[in-house]
Formats: C-alpha cells, structure tokens, sequence
C-alpha cells in the first residue's frame, strides 16, 4: 500500500467556465467558419479553426506577460 497518499481539490470557477466556452467555443466556431470559408475544405478549415484559436490564446498570455 503506498503511504503517500495525496488528495487533490481541483477548484474550478465560474469564470474559468465562461473563459472556455467565450474563447474555445464561441472563438473557435468564428475561425471554423471563416476558414471555411476561405478553404472551402474541412481539414484545413478544423487546423484553422485550432490555429486561430491558439493564437488567440497565446496573444492574451504575452499581452499580460508584457503588461507587468
């Protein structure tokens, strides 16, 4: 039996709820949509659709990197 035993509590917020369905969600299916668009192709309209919601995801954590 291990004798290291750690319970873990996860606290998950609302507005951590609201931050993925705004960016994964609701930004996701835009970029979706204007890749396709564009594309007129699903494979490249789903890596679109990932890209542009990373980036954008990225672009919020350098801008508060930066701001301190």
């Amino acid at each position: 039996m291990l004798r290291n035993q750690e319970f873990r509590v996860y606290i998950i917020t609302k507005g951590d709820i609201l931050r993925f369905v705004a960016i994964e969600i609701v930004l996701g299916t835009m970029t979706y949509s204007i890749a396709m668009k564009l594309f007129h192709n699903v494979i490249l309209a789903s890596a679109g659709g990932w890209a542009g919601t990373e980036g954008f995801k990225r672009l919020i954590m350098l801008k508060n990197l930066l701001a301190k």
